[in-house]
């Protein structure tokens, strides 16, 4: 939905309107007409431009920081401390995406996340059997100063999943993730790119789940896309599964 349109270009519609309608009308710059015509074009331009303002305000992946505030508002879905519009935008594209469905694990882990100082969340249904859910959670370390979250924030994320759970899952808890620092070295890569490549491993890993697997030719493609024809990885040795809730985290990253 576009609404731009140019000063120049509306000012020289309203030109062609006067010449359209008093055809010996003088309209070169500096006569009255000419200067009518600027009045009316720039008024013309800054309802265009506010026309396009609102447009963007309607929609939230395009909202300024009050109206994506009040969209969420709207959905109930609050701002937590220290989470920065980028963040909450997709929290809130999230609970649009994926509405409030009678405590699936999407509601846990939204839950847990509207809880301040929890930067993410997962939920693991049926982990201790029937009527069970285990929700491990991240803190937020720009916040809390670490990721792993303090018993204090693991309390107060059970304390509130208790009050707006439903009373089909008799088995919640809260858990901490366990961090596994992962140690790479990768060679054939040259000086040129080494620095490029070893931060692109580390905010890989930096962005791993709860249990999520590392898989060699994931860290080689780090290498490849910038431009790395064959890279040449020793640590590790083969794919990596960390235990049960264990969060893959860099470690000594050497890229040579």
């Amino acid at each position: 939905m576009a609404f731009e349109r140019s000063f120049d270009d509306i000012l020289n519609c309203i030109l062609t309107d006067f010449r359209n309608i008093f055809p010996s009308v003088d309209v070169s710059q500096g006569s009255l007409a000419y200067m009518k015509a600027a009045g009316y074009a720039s008024a013309l331009w800054g309802l265009y431009k506010y026309q396009e303002w609102i447009s963007r305000q309607a929609f939230p992946d395009t909202a300024d920081t009050e109206a994506l505030e009040h969209h969420a508002w709207i959905r109930g879905v609050p701002r937590t401390a220290g989470e920065n519009d980028a963040a909450y935008l997709a929290r809130l594209l999230d609970y649009i995406r994926r509405p409030p469905a009678g405590g699936n694990k999407y509601d846990y882990e939204k839950w847990a996340e509207e809880v301040d100082g929890v930067h993410a969340a997962y939920a693991f249904p049926l982990a201790q059997g029937a009527e069970s859910v285990d929700v491990v959670i991240v803190a937020n370390a720009a916040t809390t100063g670490s990721e792993i979250p303090s018993q204090a924030l693991i309390d107060a994320v059970a304390t509130y999943i208790e009050d707006v759970r439903p009373v089909g899952a008799r088995f919640v808890r809260v858990l901490a993730p366990t961090v596994v620092l992962q140690d790479v070295t990768m060679t054939g890569v040259g000086s040129a790119l080494a620095a490029a490549v070893q931060a692109d491993i580390e905010a890989y890993l930096t962005g791993f789940e709860p249990g999520q697997a590392l898989y060699l030719p994931q860290l080689s493609a780090r290498a490849t896309e910038n431009g790395v024809a064959n890279p040449v990885i020793s640590v590790p040795a083969a794919t990596v599964t960390p235990p049960s809730y264990g969060l893959l985290r860099p470690g000594v990253i050497n890229v040579s």
